[in-house]
């Protein structure tokens, strides 16, 4: 007989957890985070990479929206192709020790919401319960990552994995109006779930890179239809795959992340990026603009240094050639910032990658890994960063965290201007302002005419 009842306290905390209420302070900061990844789904369907295959793909109709197209189609392929385009740009927002949580939770299951006409305070809400379970989720699930990697290098290198799995099933559930029985098993099918790749190809760029993040997405959306068909999960799986993380992590601190639901809300720790590139590249790209070298051109830039934590240290391949490759390139992105004195959209397609000087300069971009700023991440992700410019001049700046963190937010003058350029990519000018309006309004329009203003009808 599969036990109904939670066969451990942090299971039971969860679901108590679902029906906590919320403040107006935490429902504000779910819109802003389900704006900002709707946003970043709009414009990441336009992305020349994925463009094409949203358009040609094989995919039967149904009453779910796939953003930034005239695409409806059946919400688990909604999924599929919303969460990819989601992080595509790499501009979605992110938690310093979750993740990128929003860009499963919020893209992979508007499409449910959509079909089953839900009103946006109920979608904010879902989202904002499925925001904190997934972010305490993936905080653990790094600990095992690490054990793995240490084992097998190879494998679970992408950062998608069960906690995308857990967020649009269980955002999916509650839109869909599961019970408390549905959503029990909802939630037990999908934190059995993960769907990894063994390989991330970041630096390479290859466009199916970004498809794992919709996959995962995809498999929880099913995961809470069948279960809304009679499907069970695993109680036994609650304790098998969870309990190690007792050991992985310091005593009680697992049980401590489900402790504090309701109380300690992380949503309100998000970042929201200023660049369209992996937050990695941010405080590099900070402290070069902070160290006063904007009057330089590239050609006037012997060699630039730049120390960081030993992830970001990762980011240091140079002459990207695809749109990924580039938003994983710390030296193309600030080879690009000394050339333009900015970072947007276009300087990742092919003209702007095309650009020699850029893409010289970015071999002259040396990547360290400094032993202070490691000890301070994940907590602050900072760099230093030195220019020496070929007259013998040099510059210096540093930053103990990227702009867009939750200590240095961004205004909401400057995300909404950032939200309405992210549109005007996917749709075009004429459709960005009543676009950005629906957004502003997310919480208190119904979903589906959210939806209609960010879609080519």
């Amino acid at each position: 007989m599969i036990s109904h009842e939670p066969v451990r306290d942090w299971e039971r905390q969860l679901y108590g957890f679902l029906t906590d209420e919320l403040s107006d302070d935490v429902r504000a900061d779910g819109e802003r985070i389900v704006a900002d990844v709707l946003a970043a789904t709009v414009a990441g369907a336009a992305a020349p990479q994925h463009a094409g295959v949203f358009r040609d793909a094989k995919l039967a109709d149904g009453p779910a929206s796939v953003l930034g197209t005239d695409r409806r189609v059946d919400p688990s392929q909604a999924a599929l192709l919303n969460a990819t385009a989601a992080i595509t740009q790499e501009i979605e927002e992110g938690h310093n020790r979750g993740g990128h949580v929003g860009a499963s939770v919020v893209a992979g299951a508007v499409g449910v919401a959509e079909a089953n006409d839900v009103d946006g305070e109920a979608f904010v809400e879902a989202c904002v319960r499925s925001y904190e379970l997934c972010a305490r989720f993936e905080y653990a699930i790094f600990a095992m990552k690490a054990r793995m990697n240490e084992a097998i290098p190879w494998l679970v290198r992408n950062p998608h994995s069960t906690w995308t799995t857990l967020g649009p099933a269980l955002t999916a559930a509650v839109c869909a109006g599961q019970s408390p029985d549905e959503v029990r098993e909802t939630v037990r099918t999908a934190l059995n779930l993960a769907v990894v790749s063994m390989h991330d190809p970041f630096a390479e760029g290859a466009p199916s890179r970004n498809v794992t993040a919709g996959f995962s997405a995809q498999a929880g959306v099913s995961a809470a239809t069948l279960t809304a068909a009679g499907l069970r999960g695993s109680p036994a799986a609650m304790e098998a795959v969870y309990d190690p993380f007792e050991t992985l992590l310091a005593d009680g601190e697992f049980a401590a992340l489900f402790d504090s639901l309701g109380g300690d809300w992380w949503l309100t720790e998000a970042y929201q990026k200023p660049y369209p590139s992996c937050r990695y590249t941010h405080a590099p790209l900070d402290a070069l603009r902070d160290a006063g070298a904007a009057d330089l051109a590239p050609d006037d830039v012997d060699r630039i240094d730049v120390y960081t934590y030993r992830n970001g240290v990762d980011m240091s391949h140079a002459r990207p050639e695809t749109l990924t490759a580039a938003k994983f390139s710390t030296p193309y992105v600030l080879a690009r910032w000394v050339a333009d004195g900015r970072v947007e959209l276009d300087d990742f397609l092919d003209d702007a990658l095309d650009d020699e000087a850029v893409q010289a300069l970015s071999e002259r971009v040396h990547l360290h890994a400094d032993e202070a700023f490691e000890r301070a991440f994940p907590d602050d992700w900072g760099a230093r960063v030195e220019v020496t410019a070929r007259d013998g001049s040099r510059y210096v700046g540093e930053r103990e965290y990227p702009r867009g963190d939750s200590r240095d937010p961004l205004s909401e003058a400057d995300l909404a201007a950032r939200n309405r350029a992210l549109l005007a990519f996917g749709l075009g000018e004429d459709a960005a302002d009543a676009a950005l309006d629906a957004l502003s309004s997310v919480g208190s329009r119904p979903v589906r005419e959210t939806v209609a203003a960010l879609t080519r009808r």
